[in-house]
């Protein structure tokens, strides 16, 4: 089987070609996302679209397709802070049908949060966050969430 050395970011990487170097790219990218996630964390900016890609070509010598590497790219906005008045003015029933989604979302993930998957804790906490900031909305509004409901 032919092995590949991939270096990037100071750090060299050998993979089998097939299945490890496909997989063994695509983590090294995913650990990219991270670290945009963490500067838009840092920046007060949000990830409004991320892509990961992994490059392929055909080998010279034996024909075969290869992974010749990744690439990963995030864009980033700046977070919109609005104006009470605007806070006040939004639908309530938009808040209650987004926050019922996220719940639906976490129990399915919590299903298969025992495999110990980085991505999936990572998203968990995403998703408590954003149900947090949803109940805070709806409070300003007025509104009760019951999120046993």
């Amino acid at each position: 089987m032919q092995v590949t050395t991939f270096t990037g970011e100071g750090a060299t990487y050998r993979f089998y070609q097939g299945f490890d170097a496909i997989t063994g790219v695509y983590a090294h990218e995913a650990l990219n996302i991270r670290v945009f996630k963490r500067y838009a964390l840092n920046a007060n900016k949000e990830i409004v679209n991320s892509e990961i890609k992994i490059k392929l070509a055909i080998d010279p010598k034996t024909k075969r397709l290869i992974v010749v590497g990744g690439e990963s790219r995030a864009e980033f906005k700046n977070k919109n802070y609005t104006k009470i008045t605007e806070l006040l003015s939004d639908d309530t029933e938009e808040i209650k049908k987004e926050i019922r989604k996220l719940l639906e979302e976490e129990r399915l993930l919590k299903t298969v949060e025992k495999y110990d998957n980085p991505f999936i804790g990572e998203r968990l906490e995403e998703i408590r966050r954003k149900i947090n900031i949803l109940k805070i909305e709806a409070l300003t509004k007025g509104v009760m969430v019951d999120l046993f409901a």
